[in-house]
């Protein structure tokens, strides 16, 4: 049994509570505090997480830092981010049941994405293949056996030679490739951030026209998480989510505009084919399934165009584990699709779908909780569950921080007690 089975297996039963009627409604307390307040405790404790990542963290001679495979005081570490995550989510329930004040969450969002732009630290090194497939733009799908020189060299110092291929739709491979020309690889890392950081803000003034509640934005905004993984961890998931609300945001008035907004999303990550396609929901009868095929299959031509055979093989080659796992990440990828199509038919959705939707990919991994966002749009109890429990998800899924006793304590306990 392998690392990732504790997290199909928690999935799967979690998303079979919820269906059966069984979730937990966990009735977390909160004084009746200011949004300032609550805010205010968001950002010190996304701070204090910063802070402890950079103390764990391998220093280099240049600006940003990178956590250590197995970082110092590993157990203390894990311990101080779990904590953290857990006092985010009660101050996200405040925050979500405060009279939020418009001028707060925005001030407070410009200071999260602002720290995360200057985080000293990536905890995760996501960022440094990003800029090796950006140097070797549609090459990176099967990357020749030769190591960069100069200060590149970090990136295969991190992830070997040649690196692994990507796994990337051909959208993201030029976008990466226009981000590489700043000069230096730190100026290479921050324009990831920046990516994410204008992504992010971009799927915030969308959520809105995509009919998501004003005080359900507001905990999407003011949420570390989301301010970790995709800003100041620059995982490329933000820009593919931007799409994919802005095709939810466009589907009633320009529905081809917002298939071609799924496709793109698709070029950058392959899995958004399926995942957004709860959006076309909205389309009525025949049209949204219409919709859906032409989608998926515009989405494969384009993919299959641009990257041909190389990206393929690297898409159905990576992350191979053992037979439990391979058989168990089928189980809940094939529960992943079959709640996708029930919210296309317009059938119930499940809040703890949110958690199968993630196992489309080749592994599963904490960012990817992102790939949700398009099922949770339509209902408000669904998306501000997952927007919730998204720091507490982090904390203990994070491959940096993964220790034996959170996969096999905490992440049991976790499940049981939500039964």
């Amino acid at each position: 049994m392998t690392v990732f089975s504790v997290y199909y297996l928690a999935a799967i039963a979690l998303a079979v509570a919820d269906w059966r009627g069984r979730l937990a409604r966990w009735r977390i307390a909160t004084p009746r505090w200011e949004c300032s307040w609550w805010a205010a405790i968001l950002l010190i404790g996304y701070v204090a997480q910063l802070a402890i990542l950079y103390a764990s963290a391998q220093h280099r001679p240049w600006p940003i830092a990178l956590l250590a495979p197995v970082p110092p005081h590993a157990d203390l570490l894990a311990i101080g981010m779990l904590l953290l995550g857990t006092v985010q989510v009660w101050a996200l329930v405040g925050l979500y049941r405060s009279g939020q004040s418009r001028a707060t969450i925005v001030a407070g969002t410009a200071v999260m994405l602002a720290l995360s732009l200057a985080a000293p630290v990536f905890a995760n090194a996501d960022a440094y293949a990003y800029v090796g497939n950006g140097v070797l733009g549609l090459a990176a799908y099967a990357p020749p056996a030769v190591p960069f020189g100069g200060e590149l060299a970090f990136v295969n110092a991190r992830w070997g030679v040649p690196l692994p291929a990507a796994t990337y739709g051909p959208l993201w491979l030029a976008i990466a490739r226009v981000l590489v020309l700043a000069p230096g690889l730190a100026a290479k890392l921050i324009a990831f951030r920046v990516l994410g950081a204008g992504a992010f803000v971009a799927m915030l003034l969308l959520l809105r026209p995509a009919g998501v509640p004003r005080r359900v934005v507001g905990i999407v905004a003011l949420n570390p998480a989301f301010a970790w993984q995709f800003v100041a961890d620059a995982h490329n998931d933000a820009l593919a989510l931007a799409m994919a609300v802005a095709a939810a945001a466009m589907i009633r008035r320009f529905p081809a505009a917002a298939c071609g907004a799924i496709v793109a999303a698709a070029l950058v990550k392959l899995p958004y084919a399926v995942a957004a396609l709860p959006v076309l929901a909205a389309l009525r009868g025949y049209r949204r399934y219409a919709a859906a095929a032409g989608t998926v299959l515009a989405a494969l031509a384009f993919s299959w165009l641009a990257g041909g055979e190389a990206y393929a093989h690297a898409l159905l080659s990576y992350a191979r584990a053992s037979r439990l796992e391979d058989a168990l990440h089928l189980l809940a990828a094939l529960l992943a699709l079959a709640v996708v199509a029930a919210a296309l038919a317009g059938w119930r959705r499940l809040r703890a779908a949110v958690w199968l939707i993630p196992m489309l990919g080749a592994y599963t991994a904490p960012w990817y909780a992102a790939w949700s966002v398009p099922y949770a749009l339509a209902r408000r109890r669904v998306l501000a569950y997952l927007a919730i429990w998204f720091p507490l998800v982090c904390a203990i899924a994070e491959p940096s921080l993964t220790r034996p006793w959170t996969l096999f304590f905490v992440v049991p306990v976790v499940v049981l007690t939500s039964l």
